[in-house]
């Protein structure tokens, strides 16, 4: 369990050294929708920190195979939730994004083909206008996997398959849960914020009027 609160840790900085940045570059008010999208994802992973250190501190010592894991369900489920809520707060930002910057482009062709907008289709419709790489596109295209697969599968997998990206590592059967190390939720909200910031920062650079 520590190394899922070194990593929360590591995850926090750094949200907290995002914060700075948009705050100091981005930002143009107090409580700026754009820098509180990063305080609440910070929030959300001290939160999830203390609770992991309750449950390291309560976890009796010469723990039974079933009491252990037990434990790393519950650790899962609470970074998982922190997993979830970072994909919320990011998704609500980008679409705040779209009237902020007068992003008209991004918009018709997020909803060339959708009647509601969706985080998937203002990050596609970025990639067509080039505010996201391929290799970026690529990552994100596997957060919104992962995503869809904890909300609507409960983390059952869909089909058989070895998920990777990055350092993670995940292996998928039919109908069973997915399979991996027990910092995976924190390192997918490293990475969805991560790419969230550089797509902000793109977008701050080429619609700022």
């Amino acid at each position: 369990m520590n190394s899922v609160i070194e990593e929360l840790g590591t995850f926090i900085d750094g949200v907290g050294s995002m914060i700075t940045d948009v705050e100091t570059h981005i930002a143009n008010r107090q409580n700026d929708f754009r820098s509180m999208c990063f305080y609440n994802i910070h929030n959300r992973g001290i939160l999830t920190r203390e609770i992991a250190v309750l449950l390291e501190r309560s976890a009796r010592p010469f723990l039974e195979d079933s009491d252990k894991t037990q434990e790393t369900e519950r650790i899962m489920i609470v970074t998982r939730g922190l997993f979830t809520d970072t994909m919320s707060s990011i998704e609500k930002a980008a679409k705040d994004c779209i009237p902020a910057y007068w992003m008209n482009d991004i918009k018709e062709l997020a909803l060339r083909d959708n009647s509601y907008l969706y985080l998937r289709y203002i990050i596609y419709a970025s990639a067509e206008k080039g505010l996201v790489t391929p290799e970026q596109l690529k990552k994100w295209d596997s957060i919104f996997l992962m995503r869809n697969l904890v909300i609507h599968n409960n983390s059952e997998a869909d089909r058989s398959d070895v998920f990777e990206i990055d350092s993670i590592r995940i292996s998928m059967r039919p109908n069973r849960m997915m399979k991996g190390p027990t910092t995976t939720f924190v390192k997918l909200s490293e990475i969805a914020v991560e790419l969230f910031y550089d797509w902000l920062r793109k977008v701050d650079e080429v619609y700022r009027r």
